[in-house]
C-alpha cells in the first residue's frame, strides 16, 4: 500500500508541539486525517498512550469515527510492524480514551471527582424545560422577597427598567445577563470585570480615552473614512466635465468637512464640535445638465448625508462631560443591576442543588472548577 503523501502545511500540523496549533480548511480536504495522523504520530514516535491524549468532538458520531479511524490506522501501523507491543497496547487502551464531546468528557471528570465541589454522587441532568420552569419559579421568588422586603435598590431597577404593565422587562433582562455570562469560564468575575468598565475616573476629561470611547471613535473613523472614499471617488470620476462643475464644488466642500472631522478624531470634544456643525450645501439646480452622473453623485452624498447626519451624529452627540456624567449616573443601577443578577445567580444553584440536578452549564463550570483543583 502506497504511503500518504503529506504537503507541507499538513506535516507540520501532524509534527508541531510544544504551542497552540489551529487548523484551518475546507471541507473535505484532510484535516481529520491530518489530525489522526498527529495522533498517531504522538503514539509511535513519542511513545505516548492513547488514554493520555484527550481528543474533543462536537458529536458523538465524530467521536464514533474518530476512534474508527484511530483503530484503523493503529492496525496499519502494526501491519507494519506487527511485534510493536507499544501498538498492541494502544489497541486495548482506545477503550479507555477520552475521545468524546466536550459534555462528555466533563460528565466524566464531575462523575468522578463529585466529591471536591460537594455535589452527591447520583445528580442528574435536568432537561431544557425543567430548567426553564426552575429559572422562572427562582427569579419570581427573589422578586418577591424583594417587593415585601420593599429594598431599595430594587425598587429602583423597577423604576428604570419596567412600566406600568409589570416587572417583565427586569425580569427578562436578569435572565438574559445571567445565560450571557453562562459562556464565560467564571462568570461572576467576567460580569464584575465589566461592571468596572462603567465606572469612570472623574480626573477623565476626553471620552475618547476611555474603553467605550475608543469603541465608539474607531466606529465613527471607520464610517466617515467610508463617506469619505466614496466622495472622493465620484468627485473624481466628475471632474473633467466642466459643466458638473457646481456640483463638482459642492461635493469638495463635503470632502472638507469631513477631513475636517477626521483629523479630531484624538479628541472627544473636537470631534462632537466638528462631526455635529457639518453642514451639507444644498444640491445646485441645473437641469440644462442630462449627464447621469450627476444623479449617481447625487444619490451618493445623499446616502453620505444620511450615514452622518443619522447615523455617526448619534453616536457622538454629547460632550465629554455629559457622557462622564450619564456614567457616573448610571454605575450605581448597573451595580444594582448585577447584584440582582448574581444573587438570582446564587439561588437558582442552591434550588438545583436541593432538586439533585444540573444543567449543561454546570456541566462545564463544575468540570472547570474541579481540574483547577486537581
Amino acid at each position: 500500500m502506497s504511503k500518504v503523501k503529506w504537503t507541507n502545511e499538513q506535516l507540520q500540523a501532524i509534527q508541531e508541539k510544544g504551542s497552540n496549533l489551529l487548523v484551518a480548511a475546507a471541507a473535505g480536504s484532510g484535516k481529520t486525517a491530518v489530525l489522526v495522523e498527529r495522533i498517531i504520530h504522538k503514539i509511535i514516535d513519542e511513545k505516548m498512550d492513547i488514554n493520555k491524549i484527550l481528543v474533543v468532538t462536537f458529536t458523538n458520531a465524530a467521536a464514533s469515527e474518530m476512534r474508527e479511524r484511530i483503530l484503523e490506522a493503529i492496525y496499519k501501523k502494526l501491519e507494519e510492524e506487527p511485534q510493536n507491543t507499544h501498538l498492541q497496547r494502544q489497541i486495548t487502551l482506545l477503550n479507555k480514551a477520552s475521545i468524546c464531546t466536550i459534555h462528555s468528557f466533563c460528565l466524566e471528570v464531575i462523575r468522578n471527582y463529585f466529591y471536591e465541589i460537594d455535589m452527591p454522587s447520583n445528580f442528574r441532568i435536568a432537561d431544557t424545560a425543567e430548567i426553564a420552569l426552575l429559572k422562572q419559579d427562582t427569579l419570581d421568588d427573589l422578586f418577591e422577597q424583594k417587593y415585601e422586603k420593599n429594598d431599595e435598590n430594587f425598587i429602583n431597577l423597577i423604576e428604570t427598567y419596567t412600566n406600568y404593565r409589570g416587572d417583565e422587562p427586569l425580569q427578562e433582562l436578569v435572565l438574559t445577563i445571567y445565560d450571557f455570562i453562562q459562556s464565560s469560564p467564571f462568570p461572576e468575575k467576567w460580569l464584575e470585570e465589566k461592571l468596572n468598565e462603567f465606572k469612570i475616573d472623574d480626573s477623565i476629561n476626553n471620552f475618547s480615552e476611555t474603553v467605550w470611547g475608543k469603541i465608539l471613535i474607531d466606529h465613527v473613523r471607520e464610517g466617515l473614512e467610508e463617506c469619505l472614499l466614496n466622495l472622493k471617488n465620484i468627485h473624481n470620476k466628475m471632474q473633467p466635465y466642466v459643466e458638473l462643475a457646481k456640483f463638482t464644488n459642492t461635493i469638495s466642500g463635503d470632502i472638507i468637512q469631513i477631513e475636517d472631522a477626521i483629523s479630531t478624531l484624538d479628541s472627544w470634544d473636537d470631534t462632537y464640535k466638528k462631526l455635529n456643525n457639518i453642514d451639507f450645501k444644498k444640491w445646485p439646480i441645473d437641469k440644462k445638465v442630462t449627464l447621469d452622473l450627476k444623479e449617481e453623485a447625487k444619490a451618493i452624498r445623499d446616502r453620505v448625508r444620511k450615514k452622518v447626519k443619522e447615523g455617526l451624529c448619534k453616536i457622538i452627540c454629547k460632550n465629554s462631560s455629559s457622557i462622564c456624567s450619564d456614567f457616573t449616573q448610571m454605575y450605581p443601577i448597573l451595580q444594582n443591576l448585577c447584584n440582582l443578577t448574581l444573587e438570582f445567580a446564587q439561588n437558582f444553584a442552591k434550588c438545583k442543588k436541593e432538586k439533585n440536578c444540573i444543567d449543561f452549564n454546570d456541566i462545564e463550570h463544575f468540570a472547570l472548577k474541579i481540574l483547577l483543583r486537581k
